[in-house]
């Protein structure tokens, strides 16, 4: 089940990646499901817009172009914007106009931390449940993503960067894991997009995967935790270099 979520979280982000960025910064080809819930759609498209700089730091965000461009009314994108600026994602400035926030390095800070404590509890449950099926799935995952580093298709890459991890604590059996952990990462994903790719980033990260892949299968959940630990500080410190070259981008 939480391969299959996975699989369509990265269908979603790779249609939006092939379409061409409109003047509201969104995939051209972004649409709306009249069969589904709007508010949710748009707070998705505006979210991931903004994770993935096709709506950067300081752009204006202007309410009557994306109206335009989805076909749909102002409320839902109002509320969209509501919500993003609660994760101050947005700045809404009143008398000026509403703004795509820079970068928070607070917020940053703290989505690692949050980020390391759950995924390392995630992990430890995940162990128990490491099967033939998982093991097939982690080692797919890996493919794809060496494929998408060989092709130089890094967006792709972090798609199914985000898919391993999302899987791994997902198999935990506490769905609500990761979206806790979504949520809390929102300013460390867009610095991720901004500084990436850096040299050796990809090949550093797949070496590391394979080694939480393996202590997994073994059933080591010291081992894996240690794993995980090393891979997400070793990422953040190369991060955090690539942040002070874009020292402009974050508040």
């Amino acid at each position: 089940m939480a391969g299959e979520v996975a699989s369509r979280g990265i269908r979603r982000s790779f249609g939006q990646t092939a379409s061409t960025v409109g003047k509201t910064g969104l995939p051209a080809g972004a649409r709306i499901d009249r069969s589904s819930p709007i508010p949710d759609q748009v707070y998705r498209i505006l979210h991931h817009a903004i994770l993935t700089l096709r709506m950067p730091p300081g752009a204006v965000i202007i309410e009557k172009d994306i109206t335009d461009q989805l076909e749909i009314s102002r409320t839902p994108v109002r509320d969209a914007i509501r919500l993003l600026a609660d994760e101050r994602l947005v700045d809404i400035k009143p008398q000026s106009g509403t703004y795509v926030a820079l970068i928070d390095r607070r917020r940053l800070e703290e989505g690692h931390l949050i980020r390391r404590a759950l995924e390392a509890e995630g992990i430890r449950l995940a162990v128990r449940n490491i099967d033939e099926a998982a093991n097939e799935r982690l080692n797919d995952l890996l493919a794809l993503q060496t494929r998408a580093a060989a092709k130089g298709r890094h967006e792709e890459f972090m798609a199914y960067d985000e898919a391993f991890h999302q899987f791994i604590t997902e198999l935990g059996g506490y769905e609500r894991l990761w979206r806790i952990i979504s949520r809390s990462k929102a300013h460390l994903d867009r610095a991720r997009h901004l500084c990436s790719p850096l040299p050796g980033q990809e090949a550093t990260s797949i070496a590391q995967h394979r080694a939480i892949v393996e202590a997994l299968v073994q059933g080591d959940a010291d081992r894996a935790v240690e794993a995980l630990a090393f891979h997400l500080e070793d990422a953040y410190k190369r991060l955090s270099i690539g942040l002070n070259q874009n020292a402009q981008m974050i508040g």
